[in-house]
């Protein structure tokens, strides 16, 4: 007994030693499969492609279809890169969290900045957008040929929405939110608040004005332009956080559409929009 008791005891620190060795590899090893196989289910689980209603970029058909250009563009692009999707609408606003936040995101249609230059990986162009200031036609007192002139003025209001290309154009070019923009959530509210007189010019991309008013069931002839204030690029992006072998593999698919003209034939069935 005496014998039996003094080797137990001996032998029991060892023993824990080993147990903890080896609880140790276990977790190891468990957590390395768990990272295999999050970064396997991200993977498999496809692309999210994230759009806002902006016709004829992205938009809800009469039937309730997606349709439009970047999102033709979208389709194409994962058919030949072989690679499942899901497409969702959402504010631009969501469209702007989600893809900063979030893995496997491709968006179809965004100006590229230079503030967001860091914020994407570019994979190209895909249209020229002109921002212009538009107002009433039956608004005979706003008269503008330069900016400056509608800081001098004062009072006048422009309507844009939260976070759009626009209102990030307009405020580096010396305009504040709290003055002389008035920030919308969307388009529809956009349009309900000019033409309810809430505010008296619009900021939009003057090749998709028309569309977009009577997308939302407004008549694009009751408005004019008065100022062009930029030029800019739409593109397609995808968020950072997506791995680098799916990048590779749809800029290659980009890149071979642009080469053998897919682009610009879709792009053709759309006629507000301009490659150059």
């Amino acid at each position: 007994m005496p014998f039996r008791s003094s080797f137990a005891d001996s032998s029991l620190p060892a023993k824990r030693r080993v147990m903890r060795r080896d609880c140790l590899r276990v977790l190891l090893l468990g957590a390395g499969c768990l990272g295999l196989w999050a970064r396997a289910l991200s993977q498999t689980a496809g692309i999210k492609v994230l759009m806002e209603e902006l016709p004829p970029y992205s938009y809800t058909d009469a039937e309730g279809r997606p349709a439009g250009y970047a999102l033709e563009l979208a389709q194409e692009l994962l058919a030949r890169a072989k690679m499942p999707a899901s497409f969702e609408f959402n504010s631009w606003a969501r469209v702007l969290l989600r893809s900063s936040s979030e893995a496997q995101v491709l968006v179809p249609a965004i100006v590229r900045l230079a503030e967001r230059e860091a914020q994407f990986h570019w994979l190209g162009q895909i249209a020229t957008r002109r921002g212009t200031l538009f107002k009433l036609k039956s608004r005979s007192d706003i008269k503008l040929d330069r900016l400056d002139k509608f800081k001098a003025a004062g009072g006048l209001r422009i309507g844009v929405v939260k976070n759009d290309v626009s209102e990030r154009e307009l405020i580096a070019l010396g305009l504040d939110t709290g003055q002389s923009l008035d920030r919308s959530a969307d388009h529809i509210s956009l349009l309900r608040r000019f033409f309810a007189g809430r505010t008296d010019l619009l900021a939009l991309n003057a090749s998709l004005a028309p569309a977009l008013l009577k997308q939302f069931g407004f008549d694009p002839g009751q408005i004019e332009p008065v100022l062009q204030f930029s030029e800019s690029r739409p593109s397609m992006a995808l968020s950072l956080a997506t791995d680098e072998a799916t990048r590779q593999r749809l800029q290659q698919s980009w890149d071979a559409m642009r080469r053998d003209g897919t682009v610009a034939a879709i792009a053709a069935r759309y006629p507000s929009i301009t490659l150059e």
